[in-house]
């Protein structure tokens, strides 16, 4: 124990020690109070000789962070985890030492929640290291739920001892806290934490602030309580005539919480009244007489007894007008009172199962999060923090998704192969007598409604989908769709030219025969490729295959019949057009190839290619000033290739220019003149102005070869109020 304690600090470790013994050995098992001696004395040793900021010693923090946990209900072996919670981040402690002394279980949690320190800045966290911490954090919740509850009393016990710490700090941790943990809170439906949570950050962020806005709450409430105290009587005057018994009827003031983002003053002091019933039929015949003797509002009615919110709340809420005013009314039971300020832990009766069963919605979609490195906890709070509409499967499932979301959204929070073949949907499939409505899948959702993907497996994900979801999983799934989709048609395309080029030949070869053969596969290893990844990357023209075959001695491959005679120098100079590893566009349309929308080459074009991650070819004009310099090439997988256009000069296409322009007068004349002395005809255009200045311009050609649309786009480039020109994807005629 250290030495120079304080006679209160003793006191209140006692104190905290006997709670927390004394808890466990009545909830608990025998393992669970040895586990508990053993923790209680491995935290008095490593923390010893470490204080708080306040001069606490370090020990009552995770102690009385425990205490919380004890007085959640939460059960044993979650209140021995948080005795732990800080002894790997803040001792020599590993997770080894963890697993070794209490088991996998113990060691995981509290590894998850352990921040990540690895770093060479000055800074005590970069922001890297922070994402690791939370993508780490969220893992471990996901994978038991009690560690976030650890988490977020850990956080309010920190924020109560914040006034200690340095003012940056605390701005610091305060805005992580009403980012972070505050949305969490609500979203977990503990409004007791969340509400103080928000207090500490108000009282820290805006110290002034905070304090005028208390005087001002005190202020309205003196100024209105004779009228607040009528309307209340009027309330329970009407309840009693009707002989309902009812607990309470209460005023619900504006909460400070509720003021941290507003900086004006405050206009009004009652938010409502909160009428408490005995059960929830009486909170319907509540509804009902308050209906039958006041004006109600039309279509301000929510039941969410039948049909609870997202984060759990139950009740009914209405609007009324009492003595003249509009009034907010709230009517619940006792017990969902209780359950709308502390969740699942106003009744949960200790098994980890049920409470991750009342989190189930919540944990699914952190789950997906969880599982993608892509996402940022910015995505994350997004979800968390944005309003949720509730939407049913057919088979009557419940899925919550944030306000804004699309059937798109639906079907990825369904099954990842849903998302990514869908069409559209059919609302309320089930509705007898009623016809079937079929949206698209860019359709936004409604609470309420049920719904029914269509599929078609001939569909498949693509770029302009990312703008059609709302959801973090659902951006991840359409980019990891896109991208896995570049790397089968990388694969596919050296495959199929090596497959095409030598039956060619007059010889049925199997490239698969080939690839699986003992001296290609020797040479593939000493490269470290797979077959795969060889394919991807013949496909690319990334890999001199010419070279390859050469340093193997694979041109004289004999076992393979006239493998010999058929791969010559005349066969891959035709492929690769000579030794040089040039790619050859014959199509703009290629899958591997993605034209740059920063300066729309098109086949007429000088231009430079970049493979990007062995998935694409990129390609720039060799003069674009946003192509990919040498610096940016040495910090990234990105490789330059070269490139040249091999496409038939006798292809006619009708294209679709777009133009990005300085609005002013004359200027579809110029553009239009110089399309018409190609001797090329307009078949539409329309414009639209962008804001004072600038205007989008869409102009659909005839039928022309690339040789005169890209006569007519050299011209148009130079225009000094073209800001830029771009094209939707040709069409063959």
């Amino acid at each position: 124990m250290q030495k120079n304690i304080s006679a209160s600090d003793k006191a209140l470790i006692t104190d905290l020690d006997k709670q927390i013994r004394d808890y466990v050995k009545e909830y608990g098992t025998r393992k669970d109070s040895e586990l508990l001696d053993q923790a209680i004395s491995d935290i008095r040793y490593h923390h010893e000789d470490q204080r708080r900021k306040s001069g606490q010693p370090f020990i009552i923090h995770p102690l009385r962070v425990a205490s919380y946990i004890c007085r959640a209900g939460l059960d044993a072996p979650t209140v021995v985890a948080t005795l732990l919670h800080d002894i790997i981040e803040d001792t020599s402690i590993t997770h080894e030492d963890i697993h070794k002394r209490y088991g996998s279980w113990y060691a995981d949690i509290v590894t998850g929640l352990t921040k990540i320190k690895k770093t060479e800045s000055p800074k005590s966290v970069t922001t890297d290291n922070l994402e690791a911490t939370y993508q780490r954090m969220l893992k471990t919740m996901v994978q038991d739920v009690r560690a976030l509850f650890i988490k977020l009393f850990d956080r309010l016990d920190n924020m109560r001892d914040m006034e200690a710490m340095p003012r940056e700090k605390q701005r610091r941790i305060s805005l992580e806290t009403l980012n972070i943990y505050v949305p969490i809170a609500e979203r977990l439906g503990l409004s007791q934490i969340c509400q103080e949570h928000t207090i500490l950050c108000f009282k820290l962020l805006y110290p002034k602030r905070y304090q005028k806005t208390l005087v001002e709450i005190d202020e309205l409430k003196k100024d209105r309580i004779s009228t607040i105290k009528v309307m209340k009587k009027s309330l329970q005057s009407n309840l009693e005539k009707q002989k309902l018994a009812y607990h309470n009827v209460e005023p619900l003031y504006v909460h400070p919480a509720s003021r941290i983002q507003e900086s004006g003053p405050i206009d009004h002091i009652l938010e409502g009244f909160r009428i408490v019933v005995k059960n929830s039929i009486d909170c319907f015949k509540a509804l009902g007489v308050i209906h039958t003797n006041y004006h109600v509002i039309p279509l301000k009615i929510r039941d969410y007894i039948s049909n609870p919110l997202w984060n759990g709340y139950e009740g009914i809420q209405t609007e009324l007008r009492i003595e003249g005013e509009q009034t907010f009314i709230e009517i619940l039971s006792e017990e969902m009172l209780i359950k709308n300020q502390n969740g699942i832990m106003a009744h949960w009766s200790g098994s980890p199962t049920e409470l991750a069963d009342y989190y189930r919605i919540y944990l699914s979609h952190l789950d997906q999060m969880a599982g993608d490195e892509d996402v940022r906890m910015l995505d994350v709070m997004s979800y968390v923090q944005s309003d949720q509409v509730q939407v049913y499967s057919p088979k009557g499932d419940m899925l919550v998704f944030p306000q804004g979301a699309t059937v798109l959204d639906f079907a990825y929070g369904i099954h990842t192969d849903l998302g990514n073949h869908c069409i559209g949907a059919l609302v309320n499939p089930s509705s007898v007598g009623k016809s079937k409505k079929r949206v698209p899948r860019e359709r936004q959702l409604f609470t309420g409604e049920a719904l029914k993907i269509i599929t078609d497996t001939g569909v498949h994900p693509k770029e302009e989908w990312l703008k059609q979801v709302k959801t973090a999983k659902s951006r991840s799934q359409i980019k990891r769709a896109i991208e896995q989709q570049k790397i089968i048609n990388a694969r596919n395309s050296g495959r199929a030219l090596l497959q095409r080029k030598l039956r060619e030949k007059g010889e049925e070869l199997s490239v698969e025969k080939w690839i699986k053969s003992m001296p290609v596969k020797s040479a593939l290893k000493a490269e470290k490729l797979s077959a795969n990844k060889f394919f991807q990357e013949i496909g690319l023209r990334k890999r001199p295959l010419q070279q390859f075959l050469r340093k193997y001695k694979l041109l004289h491959f004999g076992s393979s019949g006239r493998l010999k005679e058929m791969i010559n120098r005349e066969f891959w100079g035709n492929i690769f057009g000579g030794n040089k590893n040039i790619f050859l566009i014959d199509d703009v349309q290629n899958p591997l190839i993605k034209l740059a929308s920063c300066c729309f080459p098109i086949p007429g074009d000088k231009i430079s290619g970049f493979i990007h991650d062995d998935k694409e070819i990129e390609i720039h004009l060799i003069d674009c000033p946003n192509k990919i310099n040498n610096k940016k090439l040495a910090k990234s997988k990105i490789i330059p290739i070269d490139v040249s256009w091999n496409i038939s000069k006798k292809i006619s296409l009708t294209h679709i220019i777009h133009l990005h322009v300085i609005d002013g007068t004359g200027i579809l004349f110029q553009i239009t003149k110089i399309i018409k002395d190609a001797g090329v005809a307009i078949i539409n255009s329309e414009s639209a102005g962008k804001n004072k200045n600038e205007a989008d311009i869409r102009i659909k050609l005839e039928s022309v070869t690339w040789p005169v649309f890209y006569k007519i786009v050299e011209k148009l480039r130079p225009l000094k109020f073209v800001k830029k020109i771009w094209e939707e994807p040709p069409q063959e005629s």
